[in-house]
């Protein structure tokens, strides 16, 4: 696990690296270098660079892909881009515009012989797309990115700058009108005392490098770069800056015999015995695997041939269970074949010995009272709250009960009719008939 500086400083390198890099790449925990090695040949992807944080510091790593070679860097220390703004009295920050080209590379002190120069220059130059000077276009040349190593201590220093380049030849007062700034004329009387008052100059404008200033072949971005005019080219750095150092060259991708190593030197009878003995660990991994492979396949075969037996054994199972239904029945059928149907009494006769008792077997009785033969009940007429002989006085009282009702439904009637109803469609007496219905319900009930 890493930072958030370390994150910072991944994000700004992105930066640095546009536009031929994955800007929105986003890592997960469970992704490992092996998935994205998988898909680097896909996606046109030539070079990696990754950081790894140990306990003796951060290690920054470039992977040539898809064959190597690897080459191991231990990134002594590093500032980012908010930090070279912080330093800048006029810091800038650079726009989309002028990532939208890659920059311009520029390697110094790499052309010494050994074999650690010559595999980190290739490295280097092949991160970058080769320039066509012949069809090269200034406009298109915003950046630069400085990779410069030190004769002293062997270390590496990267740095990016942006271009500028201003026009020379005028005073700062006519810079400020090419670059479209007001400036103040209040204690001027016109502007011609802003023109020629050229006393208002800093120590660092008036002397400015002539080694610096060129004519121009082609128009440039910026007010007053014109072709065939002389500029001042300048750089800005932007960030961010690394100081590296160079641990160590390996063959292939993390995998190979190591070229070269900073801090330990082997002989040549003993880097030919170390490579003998990478290439054995290399066959017997691959005997290793194919061996896995065979068991693989030996145990998928079993498997799919066991499936095969017991689906076999299953059909012919139910093929078996079907042929004993048919022997059985065929049995039953050649038993009772030649016999002639019996009686029940006959059949109770044989079985039980002894002579069945009276209609046993007839069922034209039962069939009878199944239909309804039995009795019906009848409904008892209501009793009277006295007791004893209640049901003349039971049927007085519900024959009065019902006369009280009709003369009470005939009153409201009267009433409605008295405001205008209808007695046809009366929606009040509907209401009152269900209300009469609902008590005589509950008076059953109870």
């Amino acid at each position: 696990k890493v930072g958030n500086r370390v994150i910072s400083l991944v994000l700004n390198l992105r930066d640095v690296m546009m536009p031929n890099t994955a800007q929105n790449l986003k890592e997960n925990k469970k992704n490992k270098l092996k998935d994205f090695l998988n898909v680097a040949p896909t996606l046109n992807v030539t070079h990696m660079m990754v950081f790894s944080k140990t306990a003796i510091g951060l290690n920054f790593r470039i992977l040539r892909v898809p064959r190597g070679p690897t080459l191991t860097f231990r990134v002594l220390k590093y500032s980012l881009k908010q930090d070279i703004a912080a330093m800048q009295k006029k810091p800038h920050t650079p726009t989309d515009r002028e990532l939208l080209d890659p920059p311009l590379l520029v390697l110094n002190n790499f052309s010494k012989p050994g074999i650690e120069n010559e595999m980190t220059r290739t490295v280097f130059q092949t991160m970058f797309p080769a320039l066509d000077v012949e069809n090269l276009h200034l406009r298109n040349c915003r950046r630069v990115l400085l990779i410069n190593k030190n004769l002293v201590d062997g270390t590496i220093d990267i740095r990016h700058y942006l271009i500028k380049a201003t026009p020379t030849g005028i005073s700062k007062s006519i810079k400020k009108i090419v670059r479209a700034k007001i400036p103040n004329l209040g204690g001027l009387r016109d502007i011609s005392e802003y023109v020629e008052n050229d006393g208002i100059v800093s120590d660092s404008e008036a002397e400015e490098n002539p080694n610096n200033s060129l004519n121009l072949p082609q128009n440039i971005p910026g007010r007053g770069n014109v072709k065939a005019k002389k500029s001042a080219i300048r750089l800005k750095e932007i960030g961010p800056r690394m100081t590296i150092q160079l641990l160590k060259i390996e063959e292939g991708i993390n995998t190979g015999s190591v070229l070269y190593h900073a801090f330990e030197t082997r002989s040549e009878a003993e880097a030919a015995g170390l490579k003998k003995k990478k290439k054995k660990q290399a066959e017997v991994k691959k005997q290793r695997r194919e061996e896995q492979q065979r068991a693989l396949e030996t145990r998928k075969q079993k498997k799919a041939s066991k499936s095969k037996e017991q689906q076999q054994q299953h059909n012919n199972g139910n093929d078996d269970n079907d042929g004993n239904d048919d022997d059985v029945q065929d049995t039953y059928n050649q038993r009772f074949k030649d016999e002639e149907p019996i009686s029940d009494d006959e059949w109770y006769r044989r079985e039980v010995g002894e002579e069945p008792p009276e209609n046993l077997f007839d069922r034209s009785e039962k069939k009878n009272k199944n239909k309804g033969g039995g009795k019906k009940r009848k409904r008892k007429a209501p009793e009277a709250a006295g007791g004893g002989a209640a049901s003349g006085s039971g049927a007085k009282q519900s024959s009065k009960a019902k006369n009280s009702r009709k003369k009470k439904n005939n009153a409201d009637d009267d009433d409605f009719n008295a405001f205008g109803g209808n007695n046809n469609n009366n929606k009040f007496k509907q209401h009152r008939s269900r209300k009469d219905n609902k008590k005589s319900r509950g008076k059953r009930r109870r």
